[in-house]
């Protein structure tokens, strides 16, 4: 955040020329040279809803939220306005300094070389990137923390065999999920070390967030349907009509249009059909897992929440 606001400063002081450099005419046929391939703009939207994707860490950790019902809504909506007005205002800031060519040559090093235009290379080069290692570690620190939620309720729920003695059990000294952290690390650093350099992150982040979209989808039109078949239930949380039409638009655009052929065919060693092949055997290969353990083994009616349910100590 901090970065950010700096970003959004500097920017702020050049968009009144108060820079030593010239403003740049970012904002002059600014859009000249994009893509009409949808392809292109999927792609894109990956890594941007990525970029967005921290301010659901909350939701992994309900157990440990004082007040969900009031404090998730505000801290999730509050966290994504935030973020979506300091975004939109480092792009601004960007363009006020730098041309369009020149944030498109300077890529992921966009800030540096923005720090480097507006203030000086010491800026550019020394203390931005350590900024930047600074945000990258807090990045690192949330992730872990809602990755090693996830399998720690997925075991105690019944998903995984075992569950409330390893994954899903809380280390008495530390009363943290020990085991699940350590398998979430051990899963990170196999995506780390496994993938080729290069063009691996870029596929990463593809093959992490097609599945995502399909489960988001389908999550949607699930909600749809208890609405419809179950309308007495409680329900803390509710979603506007309209955004869940959105949702489920947006499910089918990203889900579909990754099959699409890109303008000028593959551009890069990995294909473009790569990744949401590979996420849909992932889930796939999940499938006759989760059938095995939840239907075959009824790991959901032993699961650690059941038996407590059973002796009454979860009501």
């Amino acid at each position: 955040v901090l970065l950010l606001v700096l970003i959004v400063g500097v920017g702020s002081v050049g968009l009144a020329n108060g820079l030593h450099t010239p403003r740049a005419d970012g904002f002059h046929d600014a859009f000249r040279g994009t893509s009409r391939n949808a392809h292109a703009y999927v792609s894109a939207l990956f890594k941007v809803f990525f970029s967005y994707a921290g301010y659901t860490s909350l939701n992994y950790s309900i157990d440990e939220l004082r007040n969900p019902v009031r404090n998730l809504p505000r801290a999730a909506m509050g966290g994504l306005a935030v973020t979506t007005v300091l975004y939109i205002l480092c792009n601004v800031s960007f363009f006020v300094v730098l041309s369009p060519d020149a944030v498109r040559e300077a890529g992921t090093a966009v800030a540096g070389v923005f720090f480097t235009q507006a203030l000086s290379p010491t800026w550019g080069q020394r203390i931005v990137p350590a900024l930047i290692g600074l945000a990258t570690f807090g990045n690192v620190m949330c992730g872990t923390f809602s990755a090693s939620r996830v399998i720690f309720e997925a075991a105690r729920e019944g998903y995984f065999p075992g569950g409330s003695r390893y994954l899903g059990a809380v280390n008495r000294k530390f009363q943290t999920p020990l085991y699940a952290l350590g398998m979430s690390s051990i899963l990170s650093a196999a995506f780390i070390v496994g993938p080729p350099p290069g063009e691996a992150y870029d596929f990463l982040l593809d093959i992490g967030g097609y599945p995502s979209w399909v489960f988001y989808g389908l999550a949607v039109v699930g909600l749809l349907i208890l609405r419809r078949t179950h309308r007495d239930l409680v329900r803390p949380f509710r979603t506007w009509l309209v955004a869940n039409v959105l949702t489920i638009a947006t499910a089918l655009f990203m889900c579909c249009v990754p099959f699409a052929k890109p303008d000028g065919g593959d551009v890069r060693d990995i294909p473009y059909w790569a990744a949401p092949v590979a996420a849909l055997l992932f889930i796939a290969v999940s499938v006759p897992m989760w059938y095995i353990q939840v239907v075959v083994r009824r790991g959901l009616d032993r699961s650690h929440y059941a038996q407590h349910h059973q002796s009454g100590e979860i009501k």
